[in-house]
């Protein structure tokens, strides 16, 4: 299952305004970005799913649970 259906699946997007932002990256790098988020727990990187998107003041927030061991994480994607 793509990166885009399991965002669509979860329907976690917080506002119309963060979708529109995340889809203006390219498919190939909202992709790397979903699979490199950091995990405390893993001690390593790893692939974010079950996320919500939230716009912060100059960055999108990505929240949601480890692939591996379901703990919470976070990636922060800056605005350019």
């Amino acid at each position: 299952m793509g990166v885009e259906n399991r965002m669509n699946k979860a329907d976690n997007v917080t506002s119309l305004k963060a979708l529109q932002a995340w889809k203006s990256i390219p498919q190939q790098l909202r992709d790397k970005l979903v699979r490199n988020v950091f995990c405390g727990n893993c001690s390593g990187a790893v692939e974010i799913v079950d996320y919500s998107i939230r716009e912060e003041k100059r960055a999108l927030l990505l929240t949601g649970k480890c692939r591996t061991c379901a703990s919470p994480v976070a990636r922060v994607v800056e605005n350019d």
